[in-house]
């Protein structure tokens, strides 16, 4: 590391997340690792998975799936849109992609194509409409595309457990109706997996909650962690200022740390008057966060080279994402490339990827 903050990933908490799922649920799990598997790193999150048992993962777009398609043989599916023109690509690395809408199937080379029937059931963001799925599953045999699997996507299962339960139910019969034996059914995600019961579905699609977050109370292990570390340790007289525009000045007391972390490595601005913990003691951010630094408020001084948490054991990254009114899928993806990622099995670094200087 060239600057000393970074994500830190433990892979031997994802594995058992990954287990806890496939358990509760009784129904194979797909890993879905879109977005760079959240921040980790989609191959090595991965590698934590396949122990788990997991052989079936999920990408967002064509891109996601060709890079990881380099480090693994196992089905991968794209939820998003897929240009209908790289149909060759698609069958050439034995990808699976998605019904987008009744004009995509149509006007799409199928041919030899996997594909999962996705049935709009209250979302409307993709998918076909249920009252034209068998319609367009004739379209889809006429087409010769190899027919994987039926799908679809909760809304508000992490707070709506009635309307999502609808949902459910529009999905199932629409399934039901369809009198075809697809040989994967799939709908809950993380939240829907815990609080939804399930009866016809074969895999269920987790993703938040292999990295140990959900809605709910569970026995998730969270297993991910933003950390640095002081480079600067100084005492303010008061009336002194801090940072871009002097919004903060000190009243004398305690000392102010220098982390070399800032608004370019994800970090959101708002965390300005938040707390992180730094050897014991919890601190607040003050001043305007910095592109590449930011300051923080201890009671006590803190030498160069102490570890300070952003986010993790004495941090919880659910609550900080309710504080800053957004969700942690966002404080998660936001992490950018200009940090290294450090990943733990046993307790112990087993390795370290900085994204800047990967092959």
């Amino acid at each position: 590391m060239y600057r000393n903050s970074y994500v830190s990933v433990d892979l031997d908490r994802i594995r058992f997340n990954a287990e806890y799922f496939a358990e509760k649920t009784g129904k194979k799990v797909i890993g879905v690792v879109k977005a760079n598997g959240y921040g980790t790193i989609d191959h090595m999150e991965v590698s934590a998975l396949k122990e788990a048992g997991v052989s079936f993962f999920a990408v967002s777009s064509l891109d996601e799936a060709l890079n990881l398609r380099k480090y693994i043989a196992d089905e991968i599916l794209i939820l998003g849109y897929v240009p209908s023109a790289t149909m060759e690509i698609v069958r050439d690395h034995n990808l699976s992609i998605v019904t987008v809408s009744r004009e995509y199937v149509e006007n799409t080379d199928l041919k030899d194509v996997k594909v999962h029937l996705k049935l709009n059931t209250g979302m409307n963001r993709i998918g076909v409409r249920t009252d034209e799925a068998k319609e367009i599953l004739e379209i889809l045999k006429k087409k010769g595309a190899r027919i994987e699997g039926v799908m679809s996507h909760f809304s508000s299962a992490d707070d709506d457990i009635e309307y999502s339960k609808k949902q459910y139910q529009h999905f199932k019969d629409c399934v039901m109706s369809l009198n075809y034996d697809f040989p994967a059914v799939h709908m809950s995600a993380t939240d829907a997996s815990i609080a939804v019961d399930d009866d016809i579905c074969t895999h269920c699609r987790i993703g938040l909650g292999l990295l140990g977050y959900s809605a709910y109370e569970t026995k998730l292990l969270p297993s991910v962690g933003l950390y640095s570390e002081v480079v600067m340790c100084k005492h303010l007289e008061a009336g002194e200022p801090v940072s871009y525009g002097r919004h903060y000045t000190s009243d004398g007391n305690g000392f102010i740390l220098t982390i070399p972390l800032g608004y370019a490595d994800g970090f959101y601005r708002k965390n300005t008057g938040k707390q992180v913990y730094v050897e014991n003691e919890y601190g607040t951010i003050v001043g305007s966060i910095c592109m590449d630094q930011l300051m923080i408020l201890t009671e006590h001084p803190h030498a160069v080279g102490t570890s300070v948490e952003l986010f993790g054991p004495h941090v919880d990254i659910v609550s900080r994402a309710a504080e800053l009114s957004t969700i942690t899928y966002e404080l998660l993806t936001s992490l950018s490339e200009r940090l290294t990622r450090v990943y733990y099995k046993d307790g112990k670094e087993v390795c370290r990827i900085d994204p800047h200087f990967r092959p």
